[in-house]
């Protein structure tokens, strides 16, 4: 039995092997700036993943402005040529898989490498693209210049970069300005029982259990630092930058030596209470995209024209291809007598799922005040094709109206 059991065993490491040896050969490597991407020979536009992790890059840098000098640090990244791949290759290293991509992280920086995989049929950097990346690309940066950050940079920083957008033919890199946080962010870092104030969230050494109630603050509050108007913010967290990527190449100082330092440099200069007001303050003052909508509409039909459209626009920014938000930019373009941008708008929204009888009536509406008849005969026909007890009538005077 026990020769048996050896046997197999055997049989075993040497498929295993062979299995290593066929993924090696059917690997190659790719250097782009300083990443050295592994993958699969078959795997089309890695040139493009390549670039686009290169500009994500520099959205960090821009933000944390450590070193830029990339002869002093490499980063590895793995593409695996699927999910089954993926997951037998991360559980060969830390015994258990993940859902998305992964930052491996090893106690010699120049061994760790982000590990991913392709959506099934995709191509290039949209193979990858998304907030997963983002974030596992973003602590590839961060622990490649400190072995130990701060938490709340850590963790709140994870999620302000996970609406970084790449635009591969420019090589360039947009921060949306909407953000999933803002929500649980607001109902959290507002509420006197659930907000954290600033000088716990600057303490914080370990993950907090309460992860519904930490992560929406700490992205609060990383935001907070970068969009106040009040500079002594940012010039705080230009210091803290400063003070984390210290003098030498690689910041090897504890958690726990990092975050007092940070910390007790706020302290110096800000008072905490001071801090949670301001805060509390800014974070008031941003709206979800459900706040705009709501604030653009009161405002239009309030009559408040000007203010409707600024806050549909900014929520429009968010949803580009919210039916709402276009039927009311819409009418708000019918009211200042912009008939030809109003029909744009209720043809977009008619495109996005806009409701056809209401939507067919306001733009035969505007084709019909910009004297185009033909084509406002049309819309208004389809409107009252679509709700015969609403538009059949008005519809029906309005045609007789036209000129014969």
């Amino acid at each position: 039995m026990r020769k048996y059991l050896y046997a197999l065993f055997c049989a075993f490491l040497a498929a295993g092997s062979l299995s290593a040896q066929q993924t090696a050969q059917q690997t190659v490597q790719q250097t782009s700036g300083p990443y050295t991407i592994t993958y699969p020979a078959d795997f089309v536009g890695i040139e493009e993943f390549g670039t686009a992790c290169n500009t994500l890059r520099l959205a960090f840098t821009e933000v944390f402005h450590f070193n830029p000098d990339t002869a002093e640090r490499t980063y590895r990244i793995r593409v695996l040529p699927d999910k089954a791949s993926f997951d037998a290759y991360v559980i060969s290293r830390i015994g258990e898989t993940r859902k998305q991509h992964v930052f491996l992280r090893y106690n010699k920086p120049e061994l760790s490498e982000l590990v991913v995989y392709p959506e099934p049929g995709a191509s290039g950097f949209r193979a990858f693209s998304g907030p997963s990346l983002n974030r596992q690309l973003f602590l590839q940066y961060l622990y490649s210049y400190v072995a130990e950050p701060p938490v709340w940079i850590r963790d709140g920083f994870q999620a302000y970069f996970e609406n970084l957008q790449v635009d591969v033919t420019s090589g360039t890199a947009s921060h949306s300005l909407w953000s999933p946080w803002l929500e649980s962010a607001k109902k959290t870092g507002l509420s006197s029982d659930l907000r954290i104030g600033s000088s716990d969230l600057l303490s914080v050494s370990t993950l907090m259990q309460d992860t519904a109630r930490y992560y929406p603050q700490a992205w609060a509050f990383v935001s907070f630092l970068l969009n106040t108007e009040h500079p002594e913010y940012q010039r705080f967290f230009h210091e803290a930058c400063m003070l984390l990527e210290g003098a030498g190449a690689y910041n090897s100082e504890s958690q726990q030596e990092n975050t007092d330092r940070i910390r007790n440099r706020f302290a110096r200069f800000i008072d905490f209470e001071y801090a949670d007001a301001d805060f509390a303050l800014w974070l008031s003052a941003q709206k979800t995209f459900n706040e705009l909508v709501q604030a653009g509409v009161s405002a239009y039909n309030a009559g408040a024209i000007p203010d409707g459209k600024r806050y549909l626009h900014d929520a429009l920014a968010q949803k580009p291809d919210d039916p709402l938000v276009l039927y009311y930019l819409g009418l708000c373009a019918y009211d200042e007598k912009n008939y030809s941008e109003a029909a744009e708008l209720y043809a977009t929204c008619l495109e996005n799922g806009g409701e056809p009888a209401t939507v067919n009536w306001a733009l035969g509406l505007s084709v019909y005040a910009d004297k185009k008849f033909k084509e406002a005969r049309v819309y208004l026909q389809k409107a009252a094709a679509a709700s015969p007890e609403k538009y059949s009538e008005k519809a029906a005077q309005l045609i007789s109206s036209m000129p014969k």
